[in-house]
């Protein structure tokens, strides 16, 4: 059996009754009012609001790359055209530089060809083999031979230094025979063809 507590006795201290409420502890600052409660946490940014944001910066991110590359490319293009027109003119000063300078050798070394097939057509077989070879030098230049051609004959590719009576009236103006080889540069006529024509009499 459980013994009651004992009655309180004057000047013991007073036993708050478990049923009723503790009360506040006082403001340890007086004077300045009651403490204000703690702030709520803030709410959690919204996920869909950072991944627009995300998105929205690799755009404009994209969008400044495109504009560089843009930029490069017409640069590169433009350095490009006028790497062209350098190269062009340099090749043009070349071409016109051997023409002034290498074209005058050539054409005397052509003097010697004229001079050298004229020894192997009395025999020298030697001689022929030098012209052949002086022929192949002249075409790693450009200079060739203008090919021998019966037909027509054509002031602009020859030049007519004698005739010869036509056997048939079909063969008028035409070519009889080659006196002396033309040759050529490209396009241009470096010597005619010095040809006999045939001609009615």
């Amino acid at each position: 059996m459980t013994t009651p507590p004992p009655p309180p006795q004057p000047g013991d201290p007073a036993v708050p009754h478990p049923a009723e409420p503790t009360p506040p502890a006082p403001d340890p600052r007086p004077g300045l009012g009651p403490v204000p409660a703690p702030p709520a946490s803030a709410p959690g940014s919204d996920p869909f609001a950072v991944v627009a944001d995300a998105v929205d910066g690799m755009r404009a991110e994209l969008a400044s790359l495109g504009d560089q590359f843009r930029r490069r490319l017409l640069n590169d293009r433009e350095a490009r055209r006028s790497l062209d027109g350098l190269l062009s003119e340099l090749d043009q000063a070349r071409k016109a530089a051997e023409g002034r300078i290498v074209q005058p050798l050539l054409y005397d070394l052509v003097l010697v060809v004229d001079r050298v097939e004229r020894q192997a057509a009395q025999g020298d077989v030697f001689a022929g083999s030098v012209a052949a070879e002086l022929l192949g030098v002249l075409e790693k230049y450009g200079m060739t031979r203008m090919p021998v051609a019966h037909g027509p004959f054509d002031p602009e590719l020859q030049e007519a230094v004698g005739t010869i009576a036509a056997p048939s009236p079909e063969q008028n103006g035409r070519i009889a025979e080659v006196v002396r080889h033309g040759y050529r540069m490209d396009e241009r006529i470096v010597r005619p063809q010095q040809v006999r024509v045939h001609t009615e009499r």
